[in-house]
């Protein structure tokens, strides 16, 4: 964990999203983020019971929770208002439980989720987290999600997870990766190699942002999942926001 705040560190970050926190070491985050100027910071270890992994969200500025959406683990979304220089942030960051043994746990924390953020909104959002989502993206454009794995509820499954990262745009939430990057871009945020040889990879984790936030850079740090202090990449997005009226 040293070496993983360390490296937070040196980023100079203003907020910044965790997932799969522990309660054994949460103090240590707090105190870490708080000794490079992060000292607000909410989480959601009291939803977390009796599952052991819970969000955290550290920053400069004030932050004010936001309502507990409707999704099966609670714990795995968290929302909150930052008072930032800019104006109001509105920044949500989430773990999308993975499918395989959740039954339908992966696509009913999508359709809560995409259901709060599917609105017009008065003040800069934020999107963050591994969204567990998509399988593969075409140079084109085209998306495909895990839908097929599931093929009793392929429909609703793949409206489900296609709703956070290609519905959420049309409410002023698009994927800054692919905004700033394109399609021409490889990148893939999370790599399995099994004992057969073969090769998992896909991009999981993703930053959606308002329009009015101006990403002006988002970049994976694959060089912290490659050391081994991860097994996602993260991600860093600079933003030179439009002051709000």
């Amino acid at each position: 964990m040293d070496r993983q705040a360390e490296g937070v560190a040196r980023r100079e970050p203003d907020v910044v999203c965790l997932q799969e926190i522990r309660a054994s070491t949460l103090p240590r985050w707090l105190d870490a983020l708080a000794g490079v100027g992060l000292g607000f910071a909410l989480d959601s270890s009291e939803l977390a019971p009796p599952r052991r992994l819970f969000n955290l969200v550290a920053a400069r500025w004030e932050l004010n929770p936001l309502p507990t959406i409707l999704s099966p683990q609670a714990e795995r979304v968290i929302g909150t208002v930052c008072e930032s220089p800019w104006g109001q942030i509105e920044i949500w960051t989430a773990h999308i439980p993975p499918a395989p043994s959740n039954g339908l746990i992966k696509a009913e924390t999508c359709e809560a989720l995409f259901a709060e953020l599917a609105r017009r909104a008065t003040r800069h959002r934020i999107l963050c987290g591994d969204l567990n989502t998509p399988r593969y993206e075409s140079e084109g454009g085209e998306v495909e999600t895990f839908a097929s794995n599931h093929p009793l509820d392929e429909e609703r499954w793949d409206a489900a997870e296609r709703s956070l990262l290609v519905g959420l745009a049309e409410w002023d939430l698009s994927d800054v990766f692919r905004s700033l990057n394109g399609y021409g871009r490889r990148d893939v945020s999370w790599v399995l190699h099994t004992r057969a040889r073969r090769k998992h990879a896909h991009r999981l984790d993703h930053v959606l942002a308002s329009s009015g936030l101006n990403a002006v850079y988002c970049d994976y740090v694959h060089e912290w999942r490659e050391a081994g202090l991860s097994d996602h990449s993260a991600m860093e997005a600079i933003f030179e926001p439009e002051p709000l009226s």
